[in-house]
């Protein structure tokens, strides 16, 4: 069963990513991996389900990650720069999550914010950055605010991945992020004036 269950995963993210929340189908997923329809939904019931233990499954360690990289840490800026340094290596490593996080907010899904809301925004970094807004450590008095800027900054590169490579044809995407990054700490830290 296990073996299934990974499979179908992995097809759901494959669907999801390619086809969109909205067009793909139990069935389209059990195809993708090569089961029959029924196999998926005793396993996860709906796509909704699978949805969310999809996001679960893809996200649980990066958010333990960050959590844990900036457990120890007091400094506002470095709470940040360590947990968005963790952030951009691992959507670097997963673009189809990153492909699959920009189709779920165009198409306004309701799974998606479920997901957001049960998995990634009860997280230790979101306390901790909270903690700091409430302290007055931040010039942005509003975690909510202060977690869109965070996210643009880090989602928008990835998910133009494919512009990026155009717009830099003689640079490898890594490159180009690592340099996206260096920038981004650098507006952090000695902010966007001279």
């Amino acid at each position: 069963m296990l073996e299934e269950w990974k499979r179908i995963i992995e097809a759901a993210l494959d669907d999801f990513s390619e086809v969109g929340l909205s067009n793909s189908s139990i069935e389209s997923i059990a195809g993708r991996a090569e089961l029959e329809p029924a196999v998926v939904r005793a396993l996860f019931v709906d796509k909704e389900t699978l949805l969310k233990e999809l996001f679960k499954e893809k996200t649980e360690p990066m958010v333990s990650a960050i959590s844990l990289a900036v457990q120890e840490i007091e400094d506002p800026k470095e709470l940040i720069r360590k947990s968005m340094e963790h952030l951009d290596r691992w959507l670097l490593m997963h673009p189809k999550v990153v492909k699959l996080y920009l189709r779920g907010s165009l198409e306004e899904s309701e799974a998606l914010q479920t997901i957001f809301q049960k998995y990634l925004l009860p997280s230790e970094f979101v306390e901790r950055l909270d903690q700091f807004v409430q302290e007055g450590k931040f010039r942005c008095s509003s975690t909510l605010i202060l977690m869109v800027l965070l996210d643009s900054l880090i989602l928008l590169l990835h998910m133009m991945r494919p512009v990026m490579m155009m717009i830099s044809p003689d640079q490898s995407f890594e490159q180009i992020a690592q340099q996206r990054f260096d920038a981004f700490i650098d507006l952090l830290e000695n902010g966007l004036y001279t």
